[in-house]
């Protein structure tokens, strides 16, 4: 699968190493292709590349978007249509009480399929999710069955569990876990995660 993801600072640079780990082709879309960041990135993720925003979604099966709210309308400006594309949106914004960036996006992006993940927890955890004594749950949301079943299949790629955390309207809620999870991290740290126990 082609993955483009829209950025490639802490958290899409680490999702772009696990999605490579588990041979996936991704390219990071990015304003400057040769920053120090960008080629970390690429760097970290063996066979990916970097290019600007437009042309990294060329041909991708999965655009991700990872990056701040404030740099993401740029980005979403400089993109083509997305109607009837697989988007899932792993960003986080504390700024707006009532609104996630989940629905801001597809404001902006009609006819996209959007999923909100790989939110809810820190970015060390994406690339070392398999390495877990527990496995960590990983919560998607979504309205379309397409974004939230990709969304789904690739985190138990990487190695987190799955759970289906309802319609898109719960962005919000998952937006608001990352508080939480900042919060645990002062007690256990960074590696800290949530997991799902059924017992």
């Amino acid at each position: 699968m082609r993955i483009a993801i829209m950025g490639a600072g802490n958290v899409g640079g680490a999702l772009g190493t696990a999605f490579a780990a588990a041979g996936h082709d991704v390219v990071f879309g990015v304003r400057d292709a040769a920053s120090q960041k960008t080629r970390a990135a690429v760097a970290a993720a063996p066979g990916s590349t970097a290019t600007d925003p437009a042309a990294a979604i060329r041909g991708a099966d999965v655009i991700v978007f990872a990056l701040r709210w404030d740099a993401a309308e740029a980005t979403i400006a400089a993109l083509p249509p997305l109607s009837g594309r697989i988007v899932i949106d792993a960003m986080n914004r504390f700024s707006e009480p009532l609104r996630s960036t989940t629905e801001d996006l597809a404001d902006r992006l009609p006819g996209a399929k959007i999923a909100k993940a790989f939110n809810t927890t820190g970015f060390e955890n994406m690339s070392t999710a398999r390495d877990r004594s527990t496995p960590a749950a990983m919560f998607v949301a979504g309205d379309d069955a397409d974004a939230k079943r990709t969304a789904m299949d690739l985190a138990t790629e990487i190695g987190f569990v799955p759970e289906d955390a309802g319609p898109l309207t719960n962005a919000k809620a998952l937006e608001d876990m990352v508080k939480v999870w900042l919060a645990l991290t002062k007690v256990h740290g960074r590696g800290v995660a949530y997991a799902i126990s059924e017992r």
